[in-house]
């Protein structure tokens, strides 16, 4: 047989002939960003936009067009462990400190829905006195590193590009919502899973959903409760602010505890970066602790308070680049919440700010 006939015969076995193909493994940490994801991106934008114009007409002040419900911005003591392991003593987590920081505590879906409606609740801090240069070039001499949480561990699209056609579908009233749902069956599961009840928002166990570098290393974060009160859902007809109502009773009481997780990606093919659908198995990799946070004592539900919170911007991509986000979601993320933080503020006559420490508020 002639050599180059004799190789070729040997490729078309590996490829599937008569000897088992091999098959590629994806690398740990490494994205793999799909075509059209920037053009996606931008489409969502444009849909975020003309959600807000209808929503919020001139002159009434515009919200988030995500998380527009805050129960409370509050004042928390963030303190990195001293027993993290050494190879993940990394940025924010690189040595025993406490950062100021304040938490912002949300419902995803529109500000006059009653708390008692299931839908997926989110939580987001921002550290103070961070040093160090950020990723974004605006915000690169800010002293302040974002963390992003929702009351679940996955999210509910694979990709900006589905996430468009969803969206797309909820602004194009309930009957489009619905026919798009009637032929995305699985997402509409996962859309069911994610939208719950809450009895109380110290209770909730909070995911970051979406991949992040340490150092070298893909994690995600995960927050959870250090004694769950153990609280349940109000019966009969209960206020439709509830949640707040509940925080401003406890943090009026005492000092709230929750403990700041990561979990370390160890095999790239069952935790993903691209694909937020999957949940990272803990029998695979578990939580590790790496910091405590305590949510002080405090009187929160104040109107300089919450407008101070509301006129806050959150972003995962306010990091060290040694907490770079990942996968194409939060790649999405990048421009989708620069746009947008900048289009509210703009319609509202405002200017966003990083905070460098807690403010009194009257």
């Amino acid at each position: 047989m002639h050599i180059y006939s004799l190789i070729f015969t040997l490729l078309l076995m590996g490829l599937g002939g008569g000897v088992a193909a091999q098959r590629i493994v994806p690398l740990m940490a490494t994205e793999y960003p799909p075509p059209g994801e920037g053009a996606a991106t931008q489409k969502i934008i444009g849909l975020l936009k003309e959600r807000l114009e209808k929503d919020f007409p001139a002159p009434e002040r515009t919200l988030r067009d995500a998380h527009p419900k805050q129960h409370g911005l509050v004042k928390a003591e963030f303190t990195v462990s001293e027993h993290i392991p050494a190879e993940y003593r990394v940025g924010v987590f690189a040595e025993p400190r406490t950062f100021h920081a304040w938490i912002r505590y949300s419902n995803l879906s529109g500000q006059k829905k009653p708390d008692i409606a299931k839908d997926s609740r989110g939580m987001a801090i921002k550290l103070m006195g961070v040093e160090g240069e950020k990723i974004l070039p605006e915000q690169a001499a800010a002293t302040t590193q974002d963390f992003v949480f929702m009351s679940t561990q996955i999210f509910v699209t694979k990709d900006v590009k589905t996430f468009g056609k969803l969206l797309k579908s909820i602004n194009g009233g309930k009957l489009s919502a619905g026919a798009f749902f009637l032929t995305h069956l699985g997402l509409l599961k996962l859309f069911a899973s994610v939208n719950i009840q809450v009895a109380d928002m110290f209770d909730v166990e909070w995911g970051s959903t979406t991949p992040y570098l340490l150092g070298d290393r893909a994690v995600k974060y995960a927050v959870l409760p250090q004694t769950p009160s153990g609280a349940t859902l109000p019966t009969g007809t209960p206020s439709d602010n509830y949640l707040r109502e509940r925080m401003v009773q406890t943090l009026k009481d005492g000092a709230v505890y929750l403990d700041f997780y990561i979990q370390v990606q160890t095999d790239a093919e069952l935790m993903p970066i691209e694909d937020p659908r999957v949940e990272w198995s803990q029998d695979l990799s578990p939580f590790v602790k790496v910091a405590t946070i305590k949510v002080l004592q405090q009187t929160f539900d104040t109107p300089a308070q919450q407008l101070y919170g509301d006129q806050l911007s959150f972003t995962p991509w306010h990091a060290l680049p040694v907490h770079r986000p990942m996968g194409g979601l939060n790649r999405g993320r990048r421009a989708i919440y620069d746009t947008m933080s900048k289009f509210r503020h703009t319609r509202n006559g405002e200017v966003s700010q990083e905070p460098t420490d807690w403010k009194t508020f009257e």
